[in-house]
């Protein structure tokens, strides 16, 4: 006869659960429990559900879980974590999400990673010593088991439909909450990170029709759905969301993740709601979490580039720091070594249609297989979406919008000027209006007269000597006034922030603007040029520009909807229209997929679009990455803007304000 094998091991949860089984179950039901089965002769038994009833974290945990793995046994947890219990998920083989992804979350939740990164520095404490003993009052045990009770009988039922599949109860003071289990990229139980190969590269954009026309999104998110999903503070993929702004004209918040090795990573998020601002963080930080490091393959090429030559990309392409001009403080970065071995990862040229390496470190901006780095990275061009090609045409949007930005402040280019035109939407209207009444003349620029596709900056120029002095943001958008929209909506979050900033951090500034060397991260960028006494430094746009003609923004971009096939709704025929008028222009798209089976599993997509030639973002004094990207140093001489070709001498010295 077939039966529940329980293994505990302590005084509190299988004892009790014991007794709560015969007392509700055992005249309903002719399978018993047996309590007193070793873990070797488990296999002799016929067993039909394992049970595993921890009280604290321990490794009885993990030699049970090991043996019904390799037996293929299911298991059903019911694990004591201090004043809490976690029943679930419901642990079938070869189904991913399982007991282990809940202890994985658990661990690296916001109060765990605090607590292992505070006891682990003192001295070398593993989460197994911080575990607490389970406790819980009778009352609520009784509420608890009689829900175990109800889950295994669930589960023994042939049309069953237990809760604890691919979910977990998270039960403290009498409040039973299920929460989704997503499968953890990191499990070693799952094994969700292959190696990498050319085919995880290869790519296919496929028709899809748009479910927002303005946005150019393919799905409408729901934020109750997205923080059910990946939200909760003790087991959740992401366990802190802060609201930690929210003025009546514009609302701010941030999301968090943390990492096994102890990293935060970080999403923020605007708008005009608090949910919009929370659903904005939240999206940026599970894109964030992509990529930060390699979460869906495991980078396997290593060696020389000129080993790789005829499948792979030079860096330099993508740009490189000018190593001689670097600040001690940046020790840590050595030059290219054409004859050092790198790690390489496979990723998609959409113009040679074919995966190509490029270096993981230019794919990934956190830790590598590098023992050094050659270049700073940044999420610059990571994108997510409801699905690949969304995602990727987001991230060419990030590209040329970075790209335009620099290109206008590296060299300098008083690029031409738009206005407002007749049909400014009213959320738009609205936001020069808050700006207009917060001391603020707004101008707009173009900032890559040499594309097509709408690329728009914003400056805010305070009318008195106030700090704030000049705020900017940038966006790219087929849809003009997207773009215009996005811009403001940068611009208006940084009055915010710097208006809010304690008069030390002006004194910070201060200092790093006698002192540049001593700028290193992306808010001082921005705190140094919002100075008064930086206000100079915009001369060449903000003076320059007032000799020269003015169109519209419709004037302007009035064949980009036409251009882009904005009509047809599809945005595989959308993106395939962006992506072949680069081609024609010189230019390659290279696609890194960075889906971690959390998005995966939730229906999103996460990429990195890299886009060689053009000049990728980078923070702190003397880290530009300029050396080999030759259109930076010619554009301002095709566009008339210079009498010659320029040199890393012409170069504006002055940190760029871009944050």
């Amino acid at each position: 006869m077939m039966c529940i094998v329980l293994f505990h091991n302590g005084p509190i949860l299988g004892p009790q659960l014991l007794a709560t089984w015969q007392q509700l179950a055992s005249q309903s039901t002719e399978i018993g429990i047996l309590n007193d089965c070793s873990l070797d002769e488990l296999e002799q038994v016929d067993v039909q559900l394992v049970i595993l009833a921890s009280d604290m974290l321990s490794e009885f945990e993990q030699s049970v879980l090991d043996k019904c793995r390799s037996l293929q046994i299911p298991v059903l947890p019911v694990l004591g974590r201090g004043t809490t219990a976690f029943l679930g998920p419901f642990e079938t083989p070869g189904v991913p999400g399982c007991a282990t992804c809940l202890q994985l979350r658990w661990e690296n939740s916001f109060e765990r990673s605090v607590l292992q990164h505070f006891f682990g520095q003192q001295s070398g404490t593993l989460i197994e010593e911080l575990a607490e003993p389970f406790e819980m009052s009778a009352m609520a045990m009784e509420k608890l088991f009689n829900l175990v009770v109800q889950e295994i009988q669930s589960i023994l039922q042939p049309e069953g439909m237990p809760h604890a599949r691919g979910h977990v109860c998270v039960y403290s003071d009498e409040h039973a909450e299920w929460v989704p289990v997503l499968p953890n990229h990191d499990c070693p139980r799952c094994g969700l990170i292959p190696d990498d190969h050319p085919a995880l590269a290869q790519l296919e954009f496929a028709s899809c029709a748009l479910a927002d026309e303005e946005a150019l999104r393919v799905k409408n998110i729901d934020f109750e759905q997205l923080k059910r999903m990946f939200f909760h503070s003790d087991v959740g993929y992401i366990s802190v969301i802060h609201k930690h702004s929210d003025d009546t004209a514009f609302a701010q918040a941030a999301a968090f993740i943390y990492t096994p090795a102890g990293a935060e990573i970080a999403g923020y998020g605007s708008g005009p709601t608090s949910t919009a601002a929370r659903q904005s963080a939240m999206l940026e930080v599970l894109e964030r979490s992509c990529g930060f490091q390699a979460v869906n393959r495991k980078p396997i090429v290593f060696g020389r580039y000129a080993e790789f030559a005829e499948n792979a990309i030079h860096p330099s392409r993508f740009g490189l720091h000018c190593y001689e001009l670097l600040p001690s403080t940046y020790s840590l970065l050595e030059p290219f070594d054409e004859e050092k071995r790198y790690s390489w990862v496979w990723a998609y040229s959409t113009r040679q249609n074919i995966p190509v390496l490029i270096p993981e470190q230019m794919a990934y901006y956190g830790p590598t297989a590098d023992e050094r780095r050659f270049v700073t990275e940044s999420s610059n061009g990571c994108a997510i979406g409801g699905s690949v090609e969304e995602a990727v045409l987001h991230g060419i949007f990030e590209v040329l919008e970075r790209d335009g930005f620099l290109n206008m402040w590296y060299a300098k280019q008083p690029v031409p000027e738009l206005t407002i035109g007749a049909h400014c939407p009213a959320q738009t209207a609205h936001m020069l209006h808050t700006l207009d009444d917060m001391g603020y003349e707004v101008r707009l620029f173009q900032l890559s007269p040499d594309l097509d596709i709408p690329v728009v900056c914003a400056v805010g120029i305070h009318r008195l000597h106030q700090y704030p002095k000049v705020v900017s943001g940038s966006a790219c958008h087929i849809n003009p006034y997207q773009a215009v929209h996005g811009a403001l909506r940068e611009l208006t979050v940084q009055v915010f922030n710097l208006r809010r900033s304690p008069e030390a951090r002006r004194n910070q500034a201060r200092a790093m603007f006698k002192d540049p060397r001593t700028i290193r991260d992306i808010l001082d960028h921005n705190a140094v040029a919002a100075l008064p006494e930086a206000y100079p430094r915009w001369a060449f746009l903000l003076e320059c520009t007032r000799q020269r003609p003015v169109q519209s923004v419709e004037e302007t971009y009035m064949t980009a909807a036409a251009r882009y096939q904005l009509a047809s709704r599809d945005i595989r025929l959308i993106l395939d229209a962006v992506v072949r008028d680069l081609h024609h222009r010189g230019f390659d798209v290279v696609v890194v997929q960075q889906t971690s089976a959390e998005l995966s599993y939730a229906g999103l997509s996460a990429v990195k679009v890299l886009v060689p030639g053009m000049t990728p973002i980078t923070w702190g004094y003397g880290l530009q990455r300029v050396r080999g990207l030759s259109r930076l140093f010619e554009l301002p001489y095709r566009l008339g803007y210079a009498a010659r070709i320029l040199t890393e001498d012409d170069l504006n010295p002055d940190s760029h304000p871009f944050s």
